[in-house]
């Protein structure tokens, strides 16, 4: 394992607080772009954290979780949320691909929505792992269909009906960039929770497993800061200050409904959609959904 990687573990370790978030992106580009700076990135963000500071970046953000993550029936579903969401990024990442007219932004994305696709599998590795047995085969078939299933063999198309299938703007990179960040302060929250529930037998592959996923954020978060550093350098420089801020504070506002419902990553339309979406996994849920993760009132 890298210096930086080792790092990485020891940031994730701490608080959630925004020179938290700044440290992430540093580590990220650093190991993945070493000798980059990126000033047009790391301004914007400096700005952004100061401006709008973000829910995920406070203290209560990880009490909030650690006070839910106790109980198994959230936690499990939690994970299933994860694998959706996951999913859903996969779809939106390909169609982009698709669309660019960028040679090497199109790997990227190409890249990084095969990566999605692999994180949705894990997430229910995961499930597997730490909630062992609380699935039916059933169940976990149709679970298994939350990803895609992309690889870097396939060529590319948009999918059908994507609002996505567009050419990529710096915009969707630095969107990306900030979704990323959240995901990897939740790995500072996910890990220790899931621990709880894991049996010992189990928590080595659970690590390694949460490890990979790491390594793949961080990537995420480096090759969007780089993109959104370079393509910025044509853009007015109050015009990219004010979407970083624009951009925080969407993020803030989602961020904050979210967890008005107890709920994390929660993917778009999820509870419209899927009534295993973790805004419905509560005492009030039906017992049939829960007991589809054997996790219901018996």
């Amino acid at each position: 394992m890298s210096n930086d990687i080792l790092l990485a573990h020891t940031l994730l370790e701490r608080e959630p607080s925004a020179d938290l978030i700044r440290s992430i992106a540093e580590v990220a580009v650093r190991l993945h772009h070493p000798g980059l700076e990126c000033p047009r990135y790391f301004a914007g963000l400096d700005l952004a954290l100061q401006d709008e500071p973000p829910p995920f970046g406070t203290r209560e953000y990880g009490l909030i979780y650690r006070s839910l993550s106790v109980e198994p029936k959230w936690m499990a579903v939690s994970l299933i949320t994860n694998a959706e969401r996951e999913g859903d990024g996969s779809k939106r990442l390909w169609s982009l691909a698709a669309c660019s007219v960028d040679e090497r932004q199109q790997h990227l994305l190409k890249r990084h929505a095969c990566d999605e696709s692999r994180h949705s599998l894990i997430y229910l590795s995961l499930l597997d792992l730490a909630f062992p047995g609380a699935v039916s085969p059933e169940f976990r078939v149709e679970l298994r269909q939350l990803s895609p299933g992309f690889t870097m063999r396939q060529d590319l198309f948009p999918v059908p009906g994507s609002p996505y299938a567009k050419v990529p703007t710096i915009d969707d990179f630095l969107q990306m960039n900030i979704a990323e960040i959240r995901t990897a302060i939740h790995h500072t929250m996910q890990r220790p929770a899931l621990a709880e529930h894991c049996p010992p037998g189990n928590q080595d592959k659970v690590t390694k497993l949460h490890d990979a996923l790491l390594t793949d954020e961080l990537a995420h978060i480096a090759y969007t800061a780089v993109l959104v550093d370079e393509i910025g350098r044509d853009a007015d420089p109050d015009r990219l200050r004010a979407l970083f801020r624009r951009r925080f504070h969407d993020f803030n506002t989602i961020t904050t409904e979210e967890l008005g419902g107890n709920v994390f990553d929660c993917s778009v339309a999820c509870c419209a959609r899927r009534p295993t979406c973790r805004a419905k996994a509560t005492d009030a849920a039906p017992a049939p959904v829960l007991h589809q993760i054997g996790l219901g009132p018996q």
